[in-house]
């Protein structure tokens, strides 16, 4: 990877990442947002549905999605991430566990995915792993594939 897209998604990765921790920590759950760096190095979170109760809906993602390919086709945006709760499956012992995934796209390069696994304690506490990164699907840059 580029050392430009590298700072950008970073730039992305590290609030985005935050704010998720924040309001899992605050509240044990989150609703789908998302941010995006403008063409002119600009940082802004999204939230396209505030009003929606249900924060694992999955008309948040597309709606995310769409406002960002929408700006990538006018080029007013070079990266943006899309942050949901997912499950995903667990390393050892079978079954699924919790994670933030974070969807990073740039318009120079290929898209990524972080996961990062949390666990409640029963203490209340919830325990963050360290990220993992994977290649991840496009989007909202070039040539958008819908399956």
């Amino acid at each position: 990877m580029e050392p430009s897209i590298r700072t950008d998604f970073n730039e992305l990765l590290t609030p985005v990442l935050g704010l998720a921790e924040k309001m899992i920590e605050d509240t044990g759950e989150f609703r789908p947002f998302g941010a995006r760096l403008a063409a002119s190095g600009q940082l802004a979170v999204i939230d396209v549905a505030p009003t929606l109760r249900d924060p694992s809906n999955p008309l948040i993602i597309d709606s995310l999605y769409a406002t960002f390919r929408l700006q990538a086709r006018a080029g007013t945006i070079k990266a943006c991430a899309v942050c949901w709760d997912a499950l995903v499956p667990k390393e050892q012992g079978g079954g699924l566990t919790e994670a933030i995934a974070i969807g990073l796209e740039h318009r120079d390069g290929d898209p990524t995915v972080v996961l990062c696994t949390y666990e409640r304690e029963p203490s209340g506490d919830v325990h963050f792993d360290d990220p993992i990164t994977a290649l991840g699907r496009r989007h909202v840059f070039g040539t958008v594939l819908f399956s």
